[in-house]
C-alpha cells in the first residue's frame, strides 16, 4: 500500500466529480481527514473500464480515487458511474489538489459546453 502524501496522482472527472486518481492501493491512514477515499473496480472483462466506486476493492482492483466530496454510495455500498473517468492532464500531489479552487461555470449558451475553471 502506498502513502497518498508521497504519490502522484491523475486529476480527472468522475462522472460530476473532480477526483485524484492512482492505480495504486492507497493506506487510508495516510488520507487527509477532509478526503474521501475509494477503490476501483474494473470490469471483469479487464477493458480498464472503471464500472463501481467502493470504500474497499478487493478483487478486480483498477485504482483509488481521492475526493473533496463525499460520493454517494447506494443501500449496498456502492457507486456505479454513468461515464468512463475522464483524465485532465494535469498530475497533482495530494497537497496541490486540497489547494485547488474548482468552480464549475453555467452552461455556456454559446458553445453548449460545461466550463471549469481551475485556480492554486
Amino acid at each position: 500500500m502506498e502513502n497518498a502524501g508521497k504519490e502522484n496522482f491523475e486529476l480527472a472527472m468522475l462522472d460530476d466529480y473532480v477526483v485524484l486518481y492512482t492505480g495504486s492501493r492507497i493506506d487510508r491512514n495516510t488520507v487527509p481527514e477532509k478526503l474521501f477515499c475509494y477503490d476501483v473496480r474494473h470490469d471483469d472483462d479487464c477493458q480498464g473500464i472503471a464500472c463501481e466506486v467502493k470504500p474497499y476493492v478487493l478483487v478486480n482492483h483498477w485504482g483509488t480515487i481521492l475526493s473533496k466530496t463525499e460520493i454517494p454510495m447506494t443501500e449496498g455500498g456502492s457507486y456505479y458511474p454513468r461515464e468512463d473517468m475522464n483524465y485532465l492532464g494535469e498530475t497533482l500531489t495530494v497537497e496541490k489538489y486540497m489547494r485547488l479552487d474548482m468552480r464549475q461555470d453555467e452552461m455556456k449558451e454559446e458553445n453548449g459546453q460545461d466550463g471549469m475553471q481551475m485556480e492554486l
